[in-house]
């Protein structure tokens, strides 16, 4: 049973059916009203309806010596007399100071929330008022769908939750923030799907299929096309090859491209576009990049070149390396059955797609899936090949486990073909980014300040934290090879940064882009481990910001 979540400016009128006589559990409908408290007992949003309920929330407080820390809880059940005249159960959640409140809050108090009335409520009202900014309200909607995901398919016994229906009531909410949040939440819960199958269950091609059912259910917005290893091979992207060519299961490059914006030219590859938007050549002129327009006319005769036009999407890149052993290179034992989710990269390009379907932003998008299979055999690559990238650079191949910057390199070779606004790669790069970082924050590498500017407004805005970090031109000797162009690895020193000082190396001079490294922040591990679904939320901020 799926949560559900309105909007209201009063509160519904909901009752408590007591139980005074032995009766079937399902007959009986609990309901909840939950107010937020702070630590100096101070209510947090109030609304015609809420003054009938202030005795009973006195006592409660008085009586429970609720000091309102955050994620503290007190409810009373509507046992009181007084309930009567005013029947809801009362929940009371604390907030802690508001002066210090952010996203951690937010997570704190919707987790809080769903947790004492999952199992025992079916509908809660929680009184919000206006007391809330809409940052903070987008936070406490997606958290509160968030709460209630659950990946236990593959469990013999399922039990379901209770809460079904949850009403916000405000006078300033509208339900198209609560609909925007639900539509992120719907791309967070693919993500997190995919990432949490089994490495026997989700490999290369499982991906593209789920983003060829992506495209059947909305033929109107997306179109897919994949990629194998075939068309990778007279593509010349041999970086990728090195890495897929070890697996019994073959790589896949698959492309999604996502046409929400209802006067930009089709999103797909033509010769033919020049002709159509003939009104428009000098609009399309001013906007491009001279060197970008150089190279187009020096390829103009190619039948794969994206011809360019007034709308140039946003790339989104994802490592999907949907098992990693580490090749030959393998890694301990320990642990390794969380490398299912080194495809965490890609899982959040496929769900931001979803997302932006369900929420239909005006704006072009291109996502594309790197995903492949980092396996050892006799085919795998050995540590000291060389391999030729799609834009020709010779790279030795040092370390078969720093496959995730192989495969993306000759797919951001391949993507520039969009001539994009922006390209932006998220991956499971490198332990070296959890040393730096841990798992609040992922670390953003960036050439150009609009793009960077733009990922840290939307991190502050959606609570998906991240973090920019250095990329000084120093750092690039470490990538010197005494026989090839570059080397796949830089050394222990830096090595986040020397990753993506080697993804720097195939975008060309003059194309914006940014390097999400989500090592630290994609999954849970331990006991509980669990795919985030991060940074879903953060790119459909960074896109809505964009399309509006």
């Amino acid at each position: 049973m799926s949560l559900s979540i309105s909007v209201s400016k009063t509160l519904p009128k909901l009752t408590t059916k007591k139980l005074l006589k032995k009766s079937a559990p399902e007959a009986v409908q609990s309901h909840c009203l939950a107010v937020l408290v702070d630590d100096d007992a101070n209510l947090i949003g109030s609304f015609k309806g809420l003054e009938a309920y202030k005795p009973r929330i006195e006592a409660l407080i008085a009586a429970s010596n609720f000091k309102g820390k955050l994620g503290e809880t007190v409810a009373d059940f509507a046992l009181a007399a007084d309930a009567k005249k005013t029947p809801l159960q009362l929940l009371l959640v604390g907030i802690g100071n508001p002066d210090k409140f952010s996203s951690t809050s937010i997570k704190k108090i919707a987790s809080a929330l769903y947790k004492n009335t999952q199992s025992r409520v079916t509908d809660l009202a929680i009184a919000i008022g206006d007391d809330l900014a809409d940052d903070s309200l987008h936070q406490l909607v997606l958290e509160l769908l968030n709460a209630s995901y659950r990946f236990d398919k593959y469990k013999s016994e399922q039990t379901d939750a209770a809460l079904n229906q949850i009403t916000l009531v405000s006078s300033s909410v509208a339900q198209a923030d609560v609909d925007y949040a639900a539509a992120v939440h719907s791309g967070q819960s693919l993500a997190r799907d995919v990432a949490n199958e089994p490495g026997n269950v989700c490999f290369p091609e499982y991906m593209a299929d789920q983003a060829r059912a992506l495209a059947k259910a909305y033929p109107e917005l997306l179109q897919v096309t994949v990629l194998g290893e075939s068309e990778m091979q007279e593509l010349g992207m041999n970086c990728f090859l090195s890495v897929s060519r070890g697996s019994a299961r073959e790589g896949q490059l698959v492309i999604l491209e996502y046409k929400g914006q209802a006067n930009a030219a089709p999103i797909n590859t033509t010769s033919s576009l020049a002709d159509t938007l003939a009104n428009n050549i000098k609009a399309v002129a001013d906007k491009l990049p001279k060197k970008s327009a150089k190279t187009k006319a020096a390829k103009v005769a190619a039948d794969d070149v994206v011809e360019e036009h007034f709308d140039a999407p946003i790339v989104l890149v994802g490592k999907g390396v949907t098992f990693d052993s580490g090749g030959i290179s393998i890694k301990p034992g320990a642990a390794m059955d969380e490398m299912k989710f080194d495809m965490g990269g890609s899982a959040s390009v496929l769900g931001t797609i979803k997302a932006l379907c369900e929420a239909r932003l005006p704006i072009n998008v291109v996502g594309a899936l790197a995903c492949a299979e980092n396996m050892p055999s006799g085919e795998a690559t050995r540590p000291g090949d060389i391999v030729k990238a799609m834009n020709g650079m010779n790279v030795e191949i040092l370390n078969t486990d720093a496959e995730g910057r192989l495969v993306l390199a000759d797919t951001l070779c391949y993507v520039q073909r969009y001539n994009p606004r922006a390209i932006i790669d998220v991956a499971t790069l490198t332990g070296a980014c959890v040393v730096a970082l841990g798992h609040v924050r992922s670390a953003v590498f960036s050439n150009n300040e609009d793009v960077l500017f733009d990922l840290e407004n939307a991190s502050e805005q959606s609570g998906d934290l991240i973090w920019h970090m250095p990329m000084d031109d120093e750092y690039q000797t470490q990538l010197d090879s005494p026989i090839a162009d570059i080397q796949n690895i830089g050394g222990r020193d830096g090595g986040a940064i020397t990753a993506a000082c080697f993804l720097s190396r195939f975008v060309k001079e003059d194309q914006a882009w940014a390097h999400l490294d989500i090592a630290g922040t994609a999954w849970v591990s331990g006991k509980e481990k669990a795919a985030t679904g991060r940074p879903v939320p953060l790119f459909m901020q960074y896109l809505k910001n964009l399309a509006q």
